[in-house]
């Protein structure tokens, strides 16, 4: 636990998601267990389809209905399991206590409201600010997020705003109600290098100034070790590695971990050197248990031994946890 998070603000426990298709049941999130502190910031890293956003959708109460459940775990946020509460109950948490950025800016606000009418209407239903107290709020916000005369930009519709811009308001947006846990899915993927720096920052001085528990989800390794305090690393659903960040990059504990590494360009790197990929595809999560090492396809560094069940996800030093019956030394 980190010196500046002494109160756990979110436990998630065996978090089981499912997606009915036509295909059969897909165990999209399959026992996922980790926590975050108040002013802590927890990146989750993986490939995308390895249940990164299923698995804080999941937290959110949000899954696609009727087709996504929760079937197994829990979700505690501030002492209070989220898993099963009402949907009247839940409306009160999200948006005000927890917030998400969600990663597609361009289908996530209304084209039919202006602006203003979208971030108002949080300010006022979850702060019951005033309309002119709310306004400010908002327009406070977007300035702070990078919209240049955001006084005047508040009116316009989202048709008006680029794709960073739009981005932008979503994060203002997500910060509007000053959340205890932000859940940000990608939050700079639209964004040129510069602005994204300075969101990535702002997100920071947030945490810094009002203690907010973070999770960032992100497939940029880069921005996690400048970011975050501990990596989740996630692969078919499930956590293949927990560690703080950097032992992490130092001494990656899964075979997994250390590829997503490799494939990384660093400022060391030989001229003209080729970067690595990592062979082959996820696997499919319709076949119901796993009887080995998801990985094991993949992996350059299988062996027969790793055919003879599914690892367990272990706890071998204080903080440290992965899914791999490699010694730590081995993994390359």
């Amino acid at each position: 636990m980190t010196e500046r998070g002494q109160a756990r603000l979110l436990e998630v426990s065996g978090l089981q998601t499912e997606f009915v298709t036509d295909d059969g049941l897909v165990r999209a999130v399959d026992g996922v267990s980790f926590s975050v502190d108040r002013g802590e910031i927890l990146g989750i890293v993986g490939e995308s389809g390895c249940g990164k956003s299923v698995t804080n959708l999941s937290v959110m109460g949000l899954l696609p209905k009727p087709q996504g459940r929760i079937v197994g775990g829990s979700v505690f946020f501030d002492g209070r399991d989220l898993v099963g509460l009402p949907e009247s109950e839940l409306r009160s948490v999200r948006g005000n206590r927890i917030a998400m950025i969600f990663q597609d800016p361009m289908t996530s606000l209304n084209p039919y409201l202006r602006v203003e009418e979208q971030l108002v209407e949080v300010a006022e239903l979850h702060m019951g600010l005033s309309r002119p107290e709310a306004v400010k709020r908002a327009v406070e916000l977007l300035d702070r997020c990078g919209i240049p005369d955001a006084a005047r930009r508040i009116r316009g519709y989202p048709h008006e705003f680029s794709g960073g811009m739009r981005q932008r308001v979503m994060i203002a947006m997500a910060l509007l109600c000053d959340p205890d846990l932000l859940i940000a899915d990608e939050p700079t993927t639209a964004l040129d290098v510069t602005i994204q720096a300075q969101i990535l920052e702002l997100i920071k001085e947030l945490r810094d100034e009002r203690g907010m528990g973070v999770i960032l989800i992100t497939h940029d390794l880069g921005v996690v070790a400048g970011m975050c305090d501990r990596v989740l690393v996630m692969y078919a659903g499930r956590v293949v590695e927990e560690a703080a960040v950097e032992p992490l990059f130092a001494t990656p504990g899964h075979p997994y971990t250390a590829a997503l590494l490799r494939s990384v360009p660093t400022l060391d790197d030989e001229a003209h050197g080729k970067l690595q990929s990592i062979a082959g595809l996820p696997p499919r999560l319709d076949g119901g248990s796993f009887r080995q090492c998801t990985f094991l396809p993949r992996c350059a560094l299988a062996h027969d031994a790793c055919n003879e069940g599914d690892p367990e996800l272990i706890e071998e030093t204080p903080g440290r946890k992965r899914r791999c019956i490699l010694p730590v030394e081995q993994v390359r």
